[in-house]
């Protein structure tokens, strides 16, 4: 099993860390997706934000555009009705647009619906698992060549405790977070001899994000650790100073509010 620790979320990255990089974030118009985008435009870095609502991806390019950071490029995608084909595509786009990729955000995930094994839906299983873990692989492979090529690169795959530990009723989102791990502990032994290419999976603890909200509908919020707090990490493991990682699973310590 994979190394686990924690990882301090007060971080702030050196001065033109990620001055000419491209990072892609998938999941970049949810709540923890947002967060790291808008911090790594901060710090410099060309962000392709990839999520299914195109209104929502204009709403963020708008924001960092006008914050005085780096252009962001859009990438409209739905991961569920997304095909084998449509992958290769990405990293083409990427390659042709912007002519590299230095970093790999996995933000997007789908809660599915708690239930039993015995009872749980078939359907739904398959849209969480697509979504959740099949769209992480295939997005990976399809820019790994792009990542490769990078003299420091990086992949963050956010997960959840239910996939470490195993949870009762967490249903195809938490086989989907073990699935993740796993697929996180392979390319990291695949990955250590061969290129410069750092792979960790991130737990961000309990955050307001849509997914908790989901989860537990009648929680406050206002009482849980916020996305900006936990962004410090992500862009911690993105960046120069996360070349000591490589093959962990890590939980976020959070910031102090």
């Amino acid at each position: 099993m994979a190394d686990q620790a924690l990882i301090s979320a007060d971080y702030q990255p050196p001065e033109g860390a990620f001055d000419g990089r491209v990072v892609l974030v998938t999941g970049a118009t949810g709540s923890i997706g947002e967060a790291v985008a808008r911090r790594l435009a901060a710090a410099g870095a060309t962000v392709v934000i990839l999520d299914k609502d195109l209104k929502a991806l204009e709403g963020l390019y708008d924001r960092i555009v006008e914050a005085g950071h780096p252009e962001p490029a859009i990438y409209p995608m739905n991961l569920e009705g997304a095909t084998f084909d449509n992958f290769p595509e990405v990293a083409q786009r990427i390659r042709e647009g912007l002519g590299r990729l230095d970093g790999l955000l996995h933000a997007a995930a789908t809660l599915g619906k708690p239930a039993p094994v015995d009872l749980y839906d078939t359907e739904t299983w398959y849209q969480a698992l697509q979504v959740n873990l099949n769209a992480a692989f295939m997005l990976t492979q399809a820019c790994l060549p792009l990542l490769r090529e990078s003299d420091r690169s990086a992949i963050v795959l956010t997960t959840d405790a239910s996939g470490r530990e195993g949870k009762a009723y967490g249903g195809a989102y938490a086989v989907a977070n073990a699935g993740l791990e796993g697929l996180m502990r392979v390319l990291a032994k695949e990955l250590a001899e061969s290129s410069s290419v750092c792979v960790n999976s991130l737990d961000p603890g309990v955050v307001a994000s849509g997914l908790r909200h989901q989860a537990f509908p009648f929680e406050d919020p206002q009482g849980l650790t916020q996305p900006e707090q936990v962004a410090g990490a992500f862009l911690r493991l993105l960046g120069p100073d996360g070349r000591t990682y490589h093959g962990q699973s890590l939980t976020v310590e959070p910031a102090p509010a």
